[in-house]
């Protein structure tokens, strides 16, 4: 599913050297290649299979042959499409455009390239490859994706780091600063009762949300930044315990909110 590139160099008048590639993935990683020297005939091949329902199927395949007999597949399909495996239209192009170039000893090199990439029957993988890719991608951030809030007594100030696939943003604010400490209780439909510890931190400038973390977001309501600290935690004792903790390291008093 990508582009099929062959390279012939003739080294003497009766000798051709040959390099088939393949790409895959659209275009995208290398796969296999092919390396054969005293290459005499490009072969096309074709084989036909019936299944255990009584089905047809067609393989199509090129072959390279050296001097020496040995022969080697050196392009062939990699599924099934209506009953058939390979392109017939362009293996034979591809055999017809070898054998000319070795039967005629003044050309020095050979090029010939197959995008395959955007045919219908590759094109019906495509969504398929972009959900990988775009999975892959939502992965790999989230795995290398880390938020930091350090308090400095000493400086009394809080600093808020986000690492992240786009970089570091940092962003500082004086204890004066910090609007409230917020311990939230949220209860279900079902009864079940969770808690969260925010910081209220003022929101600078309307950019200010591009640096707001996936994981754990804070929100933005009236311009300011809720930024948790523990979010839905079902141990109220551990959330008190972390609160008292901050409150008295900012020297601010926690409120308790309910949201049912």
């Amino acid at each position: 599913m990508g582009v099929i590139s062959v390279s012939c160099q003739r080294v003497e008048p009766t000798q051709v050297n040959c390099q088939v590639n393949h790409s895959e993935y659209l275009g995208l990683t290398q796969g296999s290649s092919t390396s054969l020297t005293r290459v005499t005939e490009a072969k096309f091949n074709s084989r036909k299979k019936k299944n255990s329902d009584g089905e047809t199927y067609f393989d199509y395949f090129v072959t390279l042959v050296t001097q020496k007999g040995k022969e080697v597949v050196s392009w062939q399909g990699n599924s099934y499409i209506n009953g058939v495996k390979g392109y017939p239209q362009e293996m034979n192009e591809m055999v017809a455009k070898i054998n000319t170039f070795i039967n005629n000893s003044t050309q020095p090199s050979l090029l010939i390239q197959y995008d395959l990439r955007w045919k219908l029957e590759n094109l019906l993988f495509l969504p398929i490859c972009i959900i990988f890719l775009g999975t892959g991608v939502l992965l790999l951030y989230i795995l290398l994706y880390l938020k930091i809030m350090t308090l400095n007594k000493s400086e009394r100030r809080l600093t808020y780091k986000i690492y992240s696939l786009l970089g570091i943003k940092t962003k500082h604010y004086s204890f004066a600063q910090i609007q409230a400490l917020i311990l939230e209780s949220y209860t279900d439909s079902d009864g079940d009762t969770s808690y969260s510890l925010k910081v209220v931190l003022p929101a600078n400038n309307q950019n200010d949300w591009w640096e707001i973390p996936l994981i754990l977001p804070a929100e933005n309501q009236n311009d300011q930044w809720k930024i948790p600290l523990i979010l839905h935690d079902s141990d109220i004792y551990k959330v008190k315990k972390l609160a008292n903790v901050v409150s008295d390291f900012i020297d601010k008093p926690y409120k308790e909110q309910s949201n049912k």
